[in-house]
């Protein structure tokens, strides 16, 4: 590099600098702004894989730690002895919740573990979250995606609607609209509006809940065609 001897050599350097870092940078900036989304949206995909594997792991080191003394008693010490156990043991619940008699059995359990002081406060809260998450992605629930304006005109969130009734003292029929949070559904709000004042979705069921898990990241990509008025022709003139 050129060592400046005075002031001027010194400013045409630092232009000629400026023009080279400017022009990297300016190439460099597509590929950075690239790489930005697809890190976040790598970022939302592996959440919901980074929870479960992490639930199952807790469960995993569980069982194991209650079946390996019993196992290493009676002698068997296999590699993947414990990873059948954890899976038999996921099968044997599955069972038992689906038909009356296991269901009697877990309620019994659940009874029992609700009478600890500490394990209930727990266990509790636990159930009451996952309930709730059963609930709320079960499609079952929900009529329709709509849109509400908020917090101006044109603005719209996206909402679901889950039933209807009459207000006698309004005077007119109440739609209940759930507003989810965005990017954790398992939050939000619950408001009752005219109908008058919603505005129906082209979205699916499906399509919305993935924009708002994803915060907006995975966007539908169906487009409805919209027929385009052709022109009227105009005759030609005739002659006189």
């Amino acid at each position: 590099m050129q060592i400046p001897k005075n002031l001027i050599e010194f400013q045409k350097l630092a232009r000629e600098w400026q023009q080279k870092t400017g022009a990297a940078a300016t190439q460099i900036r597509p590929f950075v702004s690239v790489a930005g989304q697809k890190a976040l949206t790598g970022v939302v995909v592996a959440i919901p894989l980074l929870a479960t594997l992490w639930v199952v792991q807790l469960a995993y080191n569980a069982i194991n730690n209650v079946s390996a003394p019993f196992l290493e008693q009676i002698g068997l010490r296999l590699p993947l002895l414990p990873f059948f156990v954890t899976l038999a043991v996921f099968i044997t619940l599955g069972f038992m919740a689906s038909n009356v008699l296991g269901r009697r059995v877990l309620e019994k359990l659940e009874a029992g573990l609700l009478r600890v002081p500490v394990v209930a406060t727990v266990y509790a809260a636990v159930k009451q979250v996952i309930d709730s998450f059963k609930s709320f992605h079960n499609m079952e629930n929900f009529k329709r995606v709509v849109y509400l304006d908020y917090p101006a005109p044109g603005a719209r969130l996206i909402g679901f609607v889950t039933g209807q009734y009459y207000d006698s003292n309004l005077g007119e029929e109440m739609t209940t609209v759930v507003i989810p949070t965005s990017p954790n559904p398992m939050t939000g709000l619950v408001v009752a509006v005219p109908g008058r004042l919603l505005t129906e979705s082209s979205l699916t069921l499906e399509e919305a809940m993935k924009m708002v898990v994803s915060a907006g990241l995975v966007a539908p990509k169906r487009r409805d065609a919209i027929p385009i008025p052709a022109a009227p022709c105009s005759e030609a003139p005739t002659a006189p």
